[in-house]
């Protein structure tokens, strides 16, 4: 009996201690690498010149981690998990919530025509603007290009209605239907239908059936009421020296890209975007919608589908979004979901990389910020190009001090300095000035988003032009002193 009973103690000890290792091992593997996050996004903004950010972290229904990094403006206010940011595009997963909750409601049928809501509305194609639906705006497959949706951020400062009834003129891209193409007018589209049907202004009805039942505090359309709220300043690079600069008006692009949320209201927002709909006591949207809205449905590229207002790539559902002067991060990844916001933005050093590496370390990896652009060394760069293109063009302009009548010059010299002129001062600058606003963006935007880099463009274009024509008229007279 006592072996019997020693040998059972023995048993129920390795049971137990056991059970107290395998306990101990899961809460090692499942904690939260808070010091991790928080030395890492340090280290991120320090390397990326970055003035201040907020971060959300949220793990299955609860909010993880809130922090804030950095100061919101020139008044040195350091940003906190309340500071609202403008967001960019990640207002489309906004707008196509309102949607999807107008078409539970049975206000909105998806697969409807645009014109069965707003009759008014076409495009220069009439016949085409006919068979756009509510869906393919969803999926941003109506066929407007993604230039288009580029080329009026720098003049939409005018009320949604009147500027949805300007877009007579815009063409189609694509047929209807037919292919994935990322425009911010589909998603204005979608604001102006909202208001429509709703009988709200788009800010009105966003904050009175998403911000208020999700306990979104500091969440706006409107920069007046955000101002309120201590409103984070944009900054943007200018000549590698990050600048606080102005804003302009927004109005008809808020559905696009011009919401206003801070770090823990949108926390709260991707806990009801994973769990069907539901934060704490409020339910937003039925599960089968959100699932909806989260569902691949326009192929971006192998791998990677659009669906509604979210990317959606392997198992993660995501967007960014940027405006001139402010950038954001939604990512839903399995249990964890991430809100990350900047109150600047650089497109030549980008910040994508930031949300990976947050996401490194909450899965337990090394996350490096060796894999992040370098601020000083790009911009430097940059700045020594075009310091050199300022050396070639006041060397250009001793050559004209120092001018050789042609008539001291061969007949091949004569046809490579014309052929050199024509090409350098003449043809080149002006495929660049008509290049740009024809294949990326008008140039009031291209100065807008690219202060700095686009004036420097375009003032040097212009000066080469100069230079030129001056030049030409010296040919001229010597030509005529042969």
């Amino acid at each position: 009996m006592k072996i019997i009973r020693k040998t059972y103690m023995a048993l129920l000890t390795l049971v137990l201690f056991a059970a107290l290792f395998s306990h101990t091992t899961a809460g090692a593997a499942s904690s939260f690498d808070g010091a991790g996050v928080d030395q890492y996004m340090k280290n991120a903004m320090e390397r990326l010149d970055i003035p201040g950010a907020s971060l959300g972290i949220v793990k299955g229904d609860r909010i993880i981690y809130l922090q804030g990094y950095g100061i919101s403006g020139p008044e040195q206010k350091p940003v906190t998990p309340q500071t609202p940011f403008i967001l960019g595009s990640t207002s489309k997963s906004i707008t196509a919530l309102a949607v999807i909750q107008l078409a539970e409601e049975g206000k909105i049928e998806l697969e409807a025509p645009v014109q069965r809501y707003l009759p008014w509305f076409h495009l220069a194609d009439a016949e085409a603007s006919a068979r756009i639906t509510v869906q393919d705006l969803l999926h941003q497959t109506s066929g407007i290009s993604e230039y288009e949706g580029r080329a009026t951020m720098a003049s939409d400062d005018l009320p949604l209605e009147d500027y949805l009834r300007g877009m007579t003129g815009v063409p189609l891209a694509q047929p209807v239907g037919a292919k994935y193409q990322y425009s911010n007018l589909n998603y204005d589209i979608l604001g102006g239908i909202i208001q429509e049907v709703s009988q709200q202004p788009y800010g009105d009805y966003v904050k009175e059936h998403i911000f208020k039942p999700l306990d979104m505090e500091h969440s706006t359309a409107y920069v007046e009421e955000a101002q309120e709220y201590g409103l984070a300043s944009g900054y943007q690079p200018v000549f590698g020296i990050m600048m606080s600069t102005p804003r302009i008006d927004h109005t008809a692009s808020v559905p696009d890209g011009n919401l206003i949320s801070s770090a823990e209201d949108l926390s709260k927002y991707l806990i009801a975007q994973m769990n069907g709909g539901h934060f704490e006591d409020q339910r937003v949207l039925s599960k089968a919608g959100m699932d909806r809205m989260h569902q691949p449905a326009s192929l971006i590229k192998q791998g990677e589908y659009y669906g509604m207002g979210w990317i959606i790539s392997d198992e993660t559902v995501w967007h960014n979004g940027t405006t001139e002067s402010s950038s954001s991060y939604l990512s839903m990844d399995g249990e964890y979901g991430i809100v990350l916001l900047f109150n600047s933005v650089d497109f030549l050093a980008s910040y994508d990389y930031i949300l990976q590496g947050i996401g490194e370390v909450l899965h337990g990896q090394v996350a490096s910020v060796d894999k992040l652009p370098h601020y000083n060394k790009i911009h430097m760069t940059i700045n020594a190009v075009l310091l050199l293109f300022v050396i070639l063009y006041v060397w250009s302009l001793y050559g004209l001090i120092k001018w050789k009548n042609t008539k001291q010059l061969t007949k091949p010299g004569r046809y490579i300095r014309s052929m050199t002129l024509l090409l350098l001062n003449i043809v080149l600058p002006i495929a660049v000035l008509i290049g740009i606003p024809m294949l990326l963006l008008p140039w009031p935007v291209a100065l807008l988003f690219l202060p700095g880099i686009a004036h420097f463009i375009l003032i040097f274009c212009l000066l080469l032009i100069a230079a030129g024509v001056v030049k030409i008229v010296r040919i001229g007279r010597d030509r005529r002193s042969f």
